[in-house]
């Protein structure tokens, strides 16, 4: 997938964003563009905002972030037939600037939007295995997303070398969390299943709208405490991302495959995409 930089202003040297570079001190969002800003946009924007305020680093506003969005992706070159681009990957970056002590403030913030165009082959079908490092209940920034990705990034890794898609992480307490970019349900007779937010994935927005397509089905969700192996002979598993929407697992560490009966998961699936407006 190519990926593409734009930056709200060039920056002048390494320093316009060097709290970010030295500390990690950066948040963003991503999304998907589908010839128009996502549905549920908003949102983004206020996780977005919540985060910068956690962190200490200037929002800019929504109005400015959109703005360049729309900007960027009107100006970006493709080399797609006519120039058009219909499936677009937008993750909004927050940079941040100031003091060289690491704890220094920032007082500065720059945006950088990176879009990627999204011309891979789909894979709409994942196979997990159970991280190898736990992801801890706790952890402040279980509910933001920063540049520090390093955690994913490794056991992401370490599922591939393994012969797996993805990681499912585990916590503290053995309980599951999510995965390394995602939101993890399955469904076991008339009911949805997903770890609740104490046990620290990360509040989706992709998350909740599924929460929504069941409850539009009047399908019961359950947001609790689940070790691994009490996921057996589910109908279906699966991951939400708001990039890639809803990513069907097949295999949960060799031990757990669905039953793919078709009962709940087809409506749920047509029902979270119909609320995305993705056609």
């Amino acid at each position: 997938m190519k990926e593409f930089l734009y930056f709200d202003k060039e920056p002048a040297s390494s320093t316009s964003f060097n709290r970010s570079l030295m500390f990690g001190e950066s948040v963003f969002e991503t999304f998907r563009y589908k010839q128009k800003l996502p549905v549920f946009f908003n949102d983004h924007m206020r996780r977005l905002e919540n985060s910068c305020n956690f962190m200490g680093i200037k929002f800019p506003g929504d109005f400015y972030i959109e703005s360049l969005v729309e900007k960027f992706v009107k100006n970006h070159d493709s080399d797609h037939i006519n120039n058009i681009i219909k499936d677009l990957v937008i993750k909004v970056l927050i940079f941040s600037s100031g003091g060289t002590s690491y704890g220094d403030l920032s007082d500065k913030s720059s945006v950088c939007i990176s879009i990627k165009e999204d011309d891979v082959k789909k894979n709409d079908e994942y196979t997990l295995c159970l991280s190898k490092n736990i992801k801890a209940s706790f952890y402040a920034l279980n509910i933001h997303k920063t540049s520090n990705y390093f955690m994913s990034v490794y056991e992401k890794r370490i599922a591939i070398n393994r012969g797996y898609d993805d990681a499912l992480f585990i916590n503290e307490k053995n309980l599951v969390v999510e995965t390394t970019a995602g939101n993890f349900f399955w469904i076991k007779g008339k009911n949805v299943f997903t770890p609740s937010l104490e046990n620290g994935p990360l509040p989706g927005i992709a998350r909740n709208v599924a929460i929504r397509a069941c409850k539009a089905n009047k399908i019961k969700v359950y947001e609790g405490d689940y070790e691994p192996g009490s996921i057996i002979f589910p109908e279906a598993m699966f991951i939400t991302n708001a990039a890639k929407g809803i990513i069907e697992v097949t295999n949960l560490n060799n031990t757990t495959k669905p039953t793919r009966t078709n009962k709940l998961f087809p409506k749920i699936k047509k029902s979270f995409y119909s609320l995305l407006e993705w056609s």
